[in-house]
């Protein structure tokens, strides 16, 4: 009976540890640009351990530059927040995301209303930058997220200069 006891347990050891976690996320940042309205410029990064930094570079009420709204935030994903974070993390297709731009003529540039957003992806031991200069579908679902994230109560204001990765 013990050895039926080991066999199982040894087997049920073996194969835990030989699934392989589907959602090897560390971390992603988000950067979203200007536009010639009234974007709000954010610089984000989520970790796999809920923490968040903010940069809020420019914001907006009623049209108007915000100040107060503007600097930098720290704080931690709720878990509901960050399951719903990862679900769309999750529907990421990384071997078909990239660089994703409109076809242009050379020598000539684009003009965006909305803002950009580019993302750099830490995942499966991987740097997987990603820019969306028309955010549609799943990427404007993210953007309007991270949108959310930024307008969270649970952030903190603080005068610490918080360092988030660049997309360059």
């Amino acid at each position: 009976m013990k050895k039926i006891f080991y066999l199982i347990i040894s087997f049920i050891l073996i194969s835990c540890a030989s699934k392989k976690n589907d959602n090897e996320f560390e971390k992603i940042i988000f950067h979203t640009s200007e536009c010639f309205g009234t974007c709000p410029e954010y610089h984000l990064e989520i970790n796999q351990k809920k923490e968040v930094k903010l940069y809020v570079e420019k914001a907006y009420e009623k049209r108007k530059i915000d100040t107060l709204k503007m600097g930098y935030y720290k704080g931690k994903l709720d878990d509901k927040t960050y399951i719903e974070f990862i679900d769309l993390i999750k529907k990421i297709d990384l071997e078909k995301s990239g660089i994703i731009e409109p076809k242009r003529e050379p020598n000539t540039i684009i003009l965006s209303e909305g803002s950009q957003l580019s993302i750099i992806l830490y995942i499966k031991k991987q740097r997987k930058p990603m820019i969306y200069i028309y955010p549609a579908g799943h990427w404007e679902k993210l953007m309007t997220f991270v949108y959310k994230i930024g307008k969270s109560e649970s952030l903190t204001k603080t005068t610490e200069k918080l360092e988030i990765e660049s997309f360059n």
